[in-house]
Parts: C-alpha cells; structure tokens; sequence
C-alpha cells in the first residue's frame, strides 16, 4: 500500500503483549500524516508476546546453568539441593518451570543441584536377632549376605555373631554381611550308668562336658544311677551333666 503511495517502507519489528505477531502496531509518520513522494516510513510489526524458551539445564553445573538463564534474559530464582542416585554432585537434576516453558524477560528459574547419592548409615546388628537386621538393612536399601553361620557357645541361635561393616556410611546397593549364630555345638550325653562314678566323670568330660556328682545315700556303691540331662540327649559342649551316685 505504501509502494502505491511512492512511499519507501522501512519494517521495524517490536514485541507486542496485545498485538498478534505479525500486524502494524504503528507507522512513523503515522496515518493520515502529508510527506513527500519517496519519503521514508517506518512500519512498526508485532513479534508478538516476549516471550523466552526455558533452557536445557539437566546435567550442567550451577555456574553453566546460571549463564544459561541469563543469556536467555530469564533470571536464576532458587537453587536448591537434593541427593540423586543418577545424576553427579553439582549438576542439576531438575529445572522448573520444565525445559521448553516460554517465560516474559526476567521471569524466575528454579533449579535443584545434585548432592550426590544419599549416605546410608550402617546400624550395627551385632548380637541381634538376624531376621531383624536383613529386614532393616533390606528396607535400608542395603544387599545383605547373611549366608555365614557359626557355632557360637555366648551368641544364642539365630543372633549375629558379628557384622561387616558394622558401622559409618555406604549407599544404596551397597552389601552388609553378617555371620548368624547356629548355638552352641551340640553333643550327645553319653550312657555312663552303672559306671563307676571315676570312669564315668572321665566318659563325659571326654564328651566335652562338665561334670558335678550327686550322691544319694552317701553314694556307697559309687555307680552312676542316671544323669541329668540323660543319656542319649543332646546337651551344648562345655555344658554341666549332674551324675546321680549310689
């Protein structure tokens, strides 16, 4: 329409919140304004809204991130710090809004840097029932090797005789193993009655056991009439066995 009127146009481009991209905002001079023939206009176009793609920030460090938000006129809002399993120390795990959002200049970005993967303190088991610690480990986040028994004559059955690593941090996946007691070894009692009380206290205490006498009547036979736990039964090495003297 200008080149009609043997005016030259000159396109200027501005961003418009109202304005659809693309229409006359304005000209200058402005309509209905008498020049000269081949006189200049300008032609003031909308860009529309102005408006700013939030940046790709997902594994750059705070410092890249920042210069990031600010060369895309954006400005950096919080910075907060959260553990991660996959994403290293320093780098940012997320940006809100999400990557791609258009933001008007100087709206605020948030983004939260990794810590690093989250330290799991080790809670030492030692003496306690197993069953409760591969729970607690497992549930911890903990692989637990709990396949290592031992006979142990002070840690009851089932209790753990010991831990590795008993103590300070590891991270998830990480394996604790612990040795489960199995008791006391067990031993049968030997049949020694109708011994005499000298062979048979030497019979037991060959069995591993430790033996007190009891007499009855003043033991004036000095045969074993029967023990305590009886023949034949299982009874934990180095325990007590009573012979019963007549």
């Amino acid at each position: 329409m200008l080149e009609a009127s043997h005016l030259d146009p000159v396109k200027v481009e501005s961003f418009q919140e109202a304005v659809p991209k693309g229409q006359v905002v304005a000209t200058d001079p402005g309509a209905g304004t008498q020049v000269r023939r081949g006189s200049t206009v300008d032609v003031t176009v909308s860009k529309g809204p102005e408006r700013y793609a939030v940046p790709d920030l997902v594994g750059k460090s705070k410092a890249e991130a920042t210069d990031q938000i600010t060369a895309t006129k954006l400005t950096l809002g919080t910075a907060t710090e959260a553990y991660s399993e996959t994403v290293a120390q320093g780098l940012v795990i997320s940006v809100n809004p999400p990557t791609g959002t258009l933001l008007k200049r100087g709206d605020p970005v948030t983004i939260v840097v990794s810590k690093g993967r989250q330290p799991i303190p080790v809670t030492d088991f030692t003496g306690k029932p197993a069953a409760q610690a591969v729970d607690a480990l497992t549930k911890a986040g903990l692989k637990v090797d709990a396949t290592q028994q031992e006979n142990n004559d002070t840690v009851p059955k089932g209790d753990v005789i010991r831990q590795s690593p008993s103590g300070g941090n590891l991270y998830t996946g990480d394996q604790v193993t612990i040795v489960v007691s199995k008791g006391p070894v067990m031993v049968q009692v030997p049949d020694v009655t109708g011994k005499q009380a000298d062979v048979a206290q030497k019979i037991l205490e060959a069995a591993g056991f430790v033996v007190e006498r009891q007499a009855i009547l003043g033991g004036l036979f000095g045969t074993v009439h029967h023990t305590t736990p009886a023949a034949g039964s299982q009874a934990p090495k180095g325990s007590k066995v009573t012979m019963v003297i007549v």
